[in-house]
């Protein structure tokens, strides 16, 4: 058998930590229910752990626990493994050079109701209070509750007390502060499990009018199960979604993904409200590329290819669009930049190449199939700087000269055609041997492979 000092000795330290508040109800449990099953100490050394907890102390060596409970580390190593049987206490340790630390983490008790009904732990105090004290035990815990079935609801809802908010109120702000990176890694917020549920009447929105909008063929009825229902009531009520509005939310998440739940349905509205409030098409097309995402964050470019990835982690889509045309971008072309933000989720940077890539390889065109193509491609790989995107484009020019070069030697192409105006960025060239080089490149003919290539993909995309 392992002796306590194998396991903790005094200079060894250790702190406390809990995930919840002790309630009242929660003393009495404790004092009542847990008390006869671990005994009077460790109950005691659950106590001093949780006012421990609210000295706001980092550390602390056993000998501190040992001089507040006035007992031996063999006793408190023992009332602490019965803490950890009964499941009131998690322990965690760490090995040191010299010494161990241990972390103490407190969980909340059971609640009566719970505790009855465990099927274990109740057993268990049954044989240690006996019938008739178990009972009066158990009594004292029965909340006297009046029959209502003879009356009638009049709880308010929360509709008919609260307004919706306005949509200068859900700005883009306040998703990412609600949403995202609330909590810090190293904290969680208190929890309880029983708690109060916010209810919305259902004559704030007409769901029967939603479901027959609904196509069956897309979405079965039965997908729409009664915890999607009351999200829905909710959504549609926070967003003032109408319920034709709602219908086409759903069926959009259910037809690009095979099923539906609150959350995915949350984010598919919320991502279409700051599309159509907060966050127009200009606003959106405004974003530049996040700091961390910047190869040239602070630097000065030292060629001209740098130079390029410094303009497209700089500038805006909504900008590069400006610079190529020199009037404001058309709404069409913004829906463009939209989809390639807000569906495939690329980055402001990689967007730019996106749209610098296609408007070279286009006439200066922005077509809608060829950009979605493209768009759905990067972001299954997943890219996010300017330099993955603009590696991606290489290497679709590289396919498709491999390509290329196998229809031109099965003579599948008319060599008479019209030389197109398009021009190559010099960054696409990279990998390209100069004419000056080779002595034998052709810039008309190398124009007219271009003008196929792209002609072959916007026929494919159509």
């Amino acid at each position: 058998m392992t002796v306590h000092f194998q396991e903790v000795v005094p200079v060894d330290t250790y702190s406390v930590q809990c995930k919840g508040m002790l309630h009242e109800i929660d003393h009495k449990v404790l004092t009542m229910l847990y008390q006869p099953l671990v005994g009077a100490f460790a109950h005691s050394l659950y106590m001093t752990l949780w006012c421990e907890v609210n000295m706001d102390r980092q550390t602390q060596k056993h000998q501190h626990l040992m001089n507040v409970t006035q007992f031996s580390l063999k006793d408190i190593l023992a009332g602490r493994k019965k803490l950890e049987a009964i499941g009131l206490l998690k322990t965690f340790k760490k090995d040191g050079d010299s010494s161990r630390e241990y972390v103490y983490e407190l969980q909340l008790p059971l609640s009566p109701n719970a505790f009855f009904t465990d099927g274990f732990l109740s057993i268990y105090l049954f044989n240690r209070l006996g019938k008739a004290k178990f009972t009066e035990v158990r009594e004292s815990f029965y909340i006297a509750q009046t029959d209502v079935s003879e009356y009638k609801e009049v709880t308010a809802s929360f509709s008919d007390v609260f307004t919706s908010l306005h949509p200068s109120e859900m700005s883009s702000k306040s998703y990412a502060e609600i949403n995202e990176n609330v909590l810090p890694e190293d904290v969680s917020l208190h929890e309880k499990d029983i708690h109060g549920k916010v209810v919305l009447s259902e004559s704030t929105f007409d769901f029967e009018a939603m479901v027959n909008q609904i196509s069956s063929f897309i979405v079965p009825k039965e997908v729409i199960t009664p915890k999607l229902k009351e999200a829905i009531y909710k959504l549609a009520y926070i967003y003032q979604l109408q319920p034709m509005d709602m219908s086409k939310q759903i069926q959009n998440v259910y037809y690009s993904t095979g099923e539906i739940t609150a959350e995915s349905l949350r984010k598919e509205i919320q991502k279409w409200y700051r599309f159509e409030h907060e966050e127009g098409l200009p606003v959106l097309a405004l974003k530049t590329q996040p700091v961390p995402l910047k190869a040239l964050h602070g630097m000065q470019p030292q060629s001209k290819e740098e130079e390029l990835i410094k303009y497209f982690e700089e500038v805006s889509p909504y900008r590069l669009l400006e610079d190529y045309s020199g009037t404001t971008p058309s709404e069409v072309d913004l829906k463009l930049v939209a989809y390639c933000m807000i569906d495939q989720n690329l980055t402001p940077g990689v967007t730019n190449v996106l749209l610098d890539y296609v408007l070279s390889e286009n006439d200066m065109k922005l077509a809608k199939g060829l950009i979605e193509r493209i768009a759905s491609h990067w972001a299954r790989k997943k890219a996010q700087t300017v330099i993955e995107a603009m590696t991606l484009a290489r290497d679709e020019k590289r396919k498709y000269k491999e390509w290329q070069d196998k229809k031109v030697n099965s003579g599948s192409y008319n060599k008479g055609n019209k030389k197109s105006n398009v021009t190559v960025p010099d960054w696409l060239k990279q990998d390209r041997v100069s004419a000056d080089q080779t002595g034998d490149a052709n810039t008309d003919t190398t124009e007219d492979e271009n003008r196929k290539w792209l002609e072959s993909l916007l026929n494919s995309s159509k």
